[in-house]
């Protein structure tokens, strides 16, 4: 595990909030149409710490669910093990991991848990580089069918459009958009829990393979999806805040038909008393199937929103947007 031998170390990486594009960065779609995805992060991390040295030269790793000491071979959370394994850190250690957000909650959590640890394993690698790493943990390792995005606004921040071509390659690209723009964006968007939590990897192998089939439906939404990135760009760039809520719900419809797992009951009703209370758009995050509701809502019937989500149950993540991505600190032991 290089330079983490004489070093305790803290890195964190921020969760993302997916505006549109989201589906088109998987490389079902990618490889072939190319993808586009507008995405910004937030100021709710996941966090690691890294410890060196553990007393009876085994791994000792502590999760949201895990509590364990032993052989990395038995760990049970496959992403974890996954991921120690590529960072080359299977034994005489421990390892902690903290979220600011439930696992399965559309927020891109495993792929900054996946940035976190590569970045507080690895000393000098760019951005782009702690990304591509940290994506190989679930698409190559673990041959999950997902994209890059969430690794890239992990390792990254900020608001951004991401472009994944035909071959692999992704372009980052902070979109310039003026600071009260973003302010007012921000001051707009709300996250409230559904109660569900989702496996995207089970989710997306529908849409996975409905894509690579070929069917015209599937292909059809999906560059419907792409085209809601370009009009998101031009939306936020003509700083026209008030009509990210109507591309939202363009986003929800396109994707709620990708598979028959995206959308749930709940979620409808949320959605359907949020619109009631003021809200002027909104999507469910990741693959779907459970997690965070995104919403739109102007500031003046926000309080309404939230009465009305509160009273159905729906937790509040308050939130803001993380112009960083991926930091690490190192105290030498």
């Amino acid at each position: 595990m290089p330079d983490t031998e004489q070093h305790v170390v803290l890195a964190r990486a921020p969760l993302r909030v997916s505006l549109a594009g989201g589906g088109t960065d998987l490389p079902s779609y990618a490889a072939k149409f190319g993808g586009r995805v507008v995405s910004v992060a937030i100021n709710r991390y996941v966090g690691v710490v890294v410890h060196p040295r553990e007393f009876s030269g085994r791994l000792r790793v502590t999760t949201d669910t895990i509590d364990h000491s032993g052989h990395i071979n038995d760990l049970p959370d496959p992403v974890a093990r996954a991921c120690l394994r590529r960072v080359g850190l299977t034994g005489a250690a421990r390892v902690a991991t903290f979220g600011d957000a439930p696992s399965g909650s559309g927020l891109g959590g495993s792929g900054a848990l996946t940035v976190s640890l590569v970045h507080a394993t690895h000393v000098g690698l760019s951005r782009r580089e702690i990304a591509e790493r940290a994506s190989a943990v679930e698409m190559t390792d673990l041959g999950r069918p997902v994209g890059k995005q969430d690794h890239y606004m992990a390792a990254y921040g900020g608001l951004r459009l991401l472009d994944f071509h035909e071959d692999g390659r992704v372009d980052v690209r902070d979109l310039g958009v003026e600071p009260p723009v973003v302010a007012a964006l921000d001051q707009r968007l709300l996250l409230f829990h559904t109660g569900g939590r989702h496996d995207s990897g089970s989710v997306l192998s529908e849409q996975v393979r409905r894509t690579l089939l070929g069917e015209p439906e599937v292909l059809g939404l999906l560059h419907r999806i792409r085209e809601l990135a370009d009009e998101m760009v031009d939306c936020l760039l003509r700083g026209a805040v008030d009509e990210v809520g109507g591309l939202l719900d363009a986003h929800w419809a396109a994707k709620s038909r990708l598979g028959s797992r995206v959308s749930t009951g709940r979620a409808e009703r949320l959605w359907a008393e949020a619109r009631a209370a003021g809200a002027t758009g909104g999507k469910l995050l990741g693959a779907g199937g459970g997690g965070f509701l995104l919403v739109h809502c102007p500031p003046e019937r926000q309080d309404d929103l939230r009465r009305a989500m509160r009273a159905l149950d729906a937790a509040e993540l308050p939130f803001g947007f993380a112009p960083s991505g991926s930091m690490v600190a190192r105290l030498p032991v």
